[in-house]
């Protein structure tokens, strides 16, 4: 039987039992830390976060026994957070608990990684823990810590949380109270409690809560207060685990269709000899375009000897040049799934290969490119292909099929924030990050380096952009892809938008409420973790801007690494900082607020490579 309890401690008296199990467990912390003195523990910047988040300094260790130590009869519960400081005094002795918690480089890829899983579990108590691991994993995907003994384990992830808050929270140095809404409400840690446990790991475990951690815990759980779930058997814990509002979950989304059969799914085919070509002839052509279609259908004509012209029709709006030029190339890529088949997508033709003994019906060639769409593309439903193998219809349409393209070349290299009808949202990333929302525009391309129309069609006519990305509670129900309302233009130069802001708040819950595109001043654009290069401003080697490019080792002039500006930026907005992708440099609104390129003062290597080919 399940049984729901959220309650913080205050107000709650303790009854007998519960009290002597407190005292107890905060005995044996006692006696765990005599002696012992604060060591670091792997991070240079958060070496002892605990300590941090509930004295806002390393304290002297023996300040916190002695706090402990005369309170522990009158009122124990007032002793949780200072209970997890001496947790922090004994794992920082331990060298297991060195060795698996991570570094700050280590840091920022656990806490990215973890945009696809459910969340990181830590198991309390003598139970099986590998029955445990095999059973939830079964059915969700969680990442176990385990640092040998429970204690420790349970300390690796309270690290891994509270630098989780002071970076992606903003939360400030002993601000304990701050520090626990943030971990209980965006990040994905959990505690289960199974078997016989023992006063020191019941103690910790509601010490956990109090810092925000949600707990599965046993029927004869002795508290009854903290954000817990009771779980009797393997099957309710199993059902448990995902039911807190900071677990990360699938985006559920109607059928979508699958591939037929006779698609391979692994894409890798034994070689063979290619019999015959079709569609590497000047009159070829493959296109994708809009138009009305009455009923979806496959029509071939003529028969294959060589050129071949595939029109594919898609009724859908908008289904402008970026959707048909997206769509096209994507519903090309199936062909790498069909045995016997060997396809190249160049010089807007589709040159199919086709194997000596195989038997490759015209028909199935616009049956599979429509169950490509279809299944990449649920939201458009009509569809009409057109196989055509005829030398005069093809030489008839194929200046016509030219103009098209050109004309949808035209258009997007036209493309403005002015022009487009709304923006685009992604919140893949704010899984993990909760102030971050990329909004991308023809001139403000995604900074994890994404094609914009990859973003866009998948927001207009899919429902994620992964099957693996799990979502919070602030976004419950919500396609990692989205659009926006433009707005009214506030400030033309910086790229502030009515519509952009009130997204950026909507899909925030608030947290953030003004985005400007290309502006590093009071309000730029929040960061990912992906982000290809960071824009910064720096007075050296003279007031500017510097552009610094992921995997650089050295430093700007200014002393900065990498990883500072990665600290500094990632998961929020920071003034005087911004992701980028490496398109943006060519963007003709790059950072115009600062007068563009004009206003770079400074570039890693890589990135001054670029703007010398590229001026």
């Amino acid at each position: 039987m399940l049984m729901h309890e959220h309650a913080h401690d205050h107000g709650f008296a303790l009854g007998g039992k519960a009290r002597a199990i407190l005292q107890q467990g905060m005995a044996e912390l006692l006696r765990l830390t005599e002696g012992k003195k604060f060591r670091p523990v792997a991070s240079e910047r958060y070496p002892l976060p605990l300590a941090l988040a509930v004295y806002g300094e390393v304290p002297d260790p023996e300040r916190v026994r002695r706090e402990v130590r005369a309170g522990i009869e009158d009122d124990p519960l007032r002793l949780l957070e200072p209970s997890l400081v001496l947790l922090e005094l004994y794992a920082s002795n331990q060298p297991a608990v060195c060795k698996l918690t991570p570094d700050d480089d280590a840091f920022l890829t656990e806490v990215f990684g973890s945009k696809r899983m459910n969340g990181w579990i830590v198991l309390l108590g003598d139970s099986n823990q590998d029955e445990i691991q095999v059973a939830v994993n079964a059915r969700w995907q969680f990442k176990f810590l385990a640092a040998g003994e429970t204690c420790s384990s349970l300390y690796v992830l309270l690290n891994v949380l509270a630098r989780y808050a002071f970076v992606y929270g903003r939360v400030p140095l002993g601000d304990s109270h701050l520090l626990g809404h943030f971990i209980e409400d965006f990040t994905s840690g959990l505690v289960v409690v199974r078997g016989e446990v023992s006063p020191l790991e019941l103690t910790l475990s509601l010490a956990a809560m109090r810092l925000g951690v949600p707990a599965v815990t046993p029927q004869n759980y002795p508290f009854q207060f903290g954000r817990h779930v009771r779980a009797g058997s393997l099957l309710e814990i199993v059902e448990a685990v995902a039911g807190f509002p900071n677990i990360r979950r699938l985006l559920d989304h109607p059928e979508i269709p699958p591939l037929p059969d006779y698609l391979n799914r692994g894409e890798g085919h034994p070689r063979f000899q290619v019999g015959e070509t079709w569609g590497d002839t000047p009159e070829s052509f493959y296109l994708l375009r809009k138009g009305r279609v009455d009923g979806s259908g496959i029509r071939v004509t003529g028969k294959p000897s060589g050129p071949m012209g595939i029109l594919l029709t898609a009724d859908a709006e908008p289904l402008d040049a970026f959707d048909r030029r997206y769509i096209e190339s994507r519903a090309a890529r199936v062909f790498s799934k069909l045995p016997g088949v060997l396809a190249r997508h160049a010089a807007g033709r589709l040159v199919l290969g086709i194997a000596r003994d195989f038997d490759l019906p015209p028909q199935r060639i616009g049956e599979t490119l429509i169950a490509a769409v279809r299944n990449e593309f649920p939201r458009i439903v009509k569809l009409r292909a057109e196989v055509i193998f005829d030398l005069e219809r093809l030489k008839a349409l194929s200046a016509e099929v030219a103009a098209e393209r050109t004309r949808r070349k035209q258009e997007i290299a036209a493309a403005t924030e002015e022009s487009v009808p709304e923006f685009v949202t992604c919140v893949g990333c704010s899984a993990f990050a909760p102030d971050h929302v990329c909004i991308l525009t023809p001139e403000r391309p995604p900074q994890c380096g994404r094609a914009y129309e990859f973003i866009k069609t998948g927001a207009l006519y899919g429902y994620d952009d992964m099957t693996n990305i799990h979502h919070r509670e602030l976004h419950f129900g919500v396609n990692s892809f989205g659009t926006c309302s433009k707005g009214e233009l506030l400030d033309r130069t910086a790229g502030e938008w009515s519509g952009v802001n009130e997204a950026a708040a909507r899909l925030t819950g608030g947290r953030i409420t003004r985005v400007q595109l290309h502006s590093l001043e009071e309000a730029p654009h929040t960061g990912c973790g992906c982000f290809q290069l960071i824009l910064f401003k720096t007075d050296l080697p003279k007031a500017g801007i510097g552009i610094m490019e992921r995997g650089y080792k050295g430093l700007a002039p200014d002393g900065r690494s990498w990883r500072d500006l990665h600290y500094a930026l990632g998961g929020k907005q920071a003034p005087g900082l911004a992701g980028a992708a490496w398109g943006y440099l060519n963007s003709s609104k790059f950072l115009a607020a600062h007068g563009g390129r004009r206003s770079i003062v400074w570039a890693s290597p890589k990135v001054a490579a670029l703007l010398v080919k590229q001026p």
